[in-house]
């Protein structure tokens, strides 16, 4: 009869073995990211680029909207632990007015594989303005 101790120890193998980035103290993020975000006329596409050390994050971004071809850029700080990554990304854009706009997006990541990461993003801005949460995609270039 297996004892209560080797059923753990199987469970434990088998999560840790259908997930690859869980159990590894190796999970860096730090390189050049991409995601693209589709508002239906409007598409978004970033560029991340993170530096990761110990388990904190920091880097920049950029954005391209389409079909405008505006761009604007932020920063990013945040915290990897384990297969999870969150990051905030701030960005502070000019929109016309006499107040610049300052927007603050938190994603909510889990880390697939060594190359993507997926979650949910949340947004809001200094005129109150915010989203629905959504899901999002990142893949490492």
């Amino acid at each position: 009869m297996i004892g209560f101790r080797a059923v753990v120890l199987i469970f434990c193998t088998l999560v840790l073995l259908g997930n690859p980035a869980l159990g590894r103290g190796d999970v860096d993020v730090s390189g050049s990211w991409e995601s693209i975000y589709d508002f239906g006329p409007v598409k978004e596409i970033m560029t991340a680029k993170i530096q990761q050390v110990e388990n904190n994050i920091l880097g920049s971004f950029s954005v391209v909207v389409e079909p405008s071809g505006d761009e604007y850029s932020g920063i990013i700080f945040g915290t990897v632990e384990g297969d999870r990554c969150n990051a905030y990304y701030l960005s502070v854009r000019n929109l016309g007015g006499d107040d610049p706009s300052v927007s603050i997006t938190f994603v909510d990541g889990r880390l697939i594989d060594d190359e993507t990461i997926k979650g949910i993003v949340y947004y809001q801005d200094s005129d109150l303005n915010e989203m629905p949460p959504f899901d999002y995609k990142a893949t490492k270039i």
